[in-house]
């Protein structure tokens, strides 16, 4: 079972301040990016558990601090709302901050059911145009990802 935990800032998010300026004001994207926004994305593979939902409790009381963010469970799948088109940024090299995330979860709090954790940001890109897509993949290209240590996915929503 794979649970994905989305998690995103209540307050303004300074980074991806820092990126829709950047897009608009340095690269040229005025007048075709609307806006952007960042979630971080925590997929937790977990062996079947006979209580989902205590266990989803235990792991946003965990992962998630409620006083600066807000958040969304799904269970084996993504799910994402339309009008943007979301981007995902993950290192292809072995991540140290999902390793210790998956320590802490089995070690600290003894849930020996969980078996991995993946971690990634979801960049949501509100693009104007004919082909939305092209202009997120180039985006992504061009300033989301360090070819030296992350790959991303454009997300297809249903």
């Amino acid at each position: 079972m794979m649970i994905n935990l989305r998690v995103w800032l209540k307050i303004p998010d300074a980074e991806a301040a820092t990126v829709k300026n950047t897009l608009l004001r340095r690269m040229g994207y005025q007048g075709i990016v609307r806006d952007v926004m960042r979630e971080r994305l925590l997929s937790i593979e977990v062996d079947e558990v006979s209580d989902p939902e205590t266990l989803i409790k235990q792991l946003t009381r965990e992962l998630v601090n409620e006083n600066k963010e807000s958040f969304a469970v799904s269970v084996n799948s993504l799910e994402l709302s339309n009008g943007c088109v979301p981007v995902k940024v993950s290192l292809w090299i072995e991540d140290g901050e999902a390793i210790s995330i998956r320590d802490r979860l089995v070690k600290r709090l003894g849930l020996k059911m969980v078996r991995s954790v993946q971690r990634a940001n979801i960049w949501k890109l509100y693009i104007d145009g004919d082909d939305p897509e092209s202009v997120a993949r180039r985006i992504a290209e061009e300033l989301l990802v360090n070819p030296n240590k992350d790959r991303y996915e454009i997300i297809k929503l249903n």
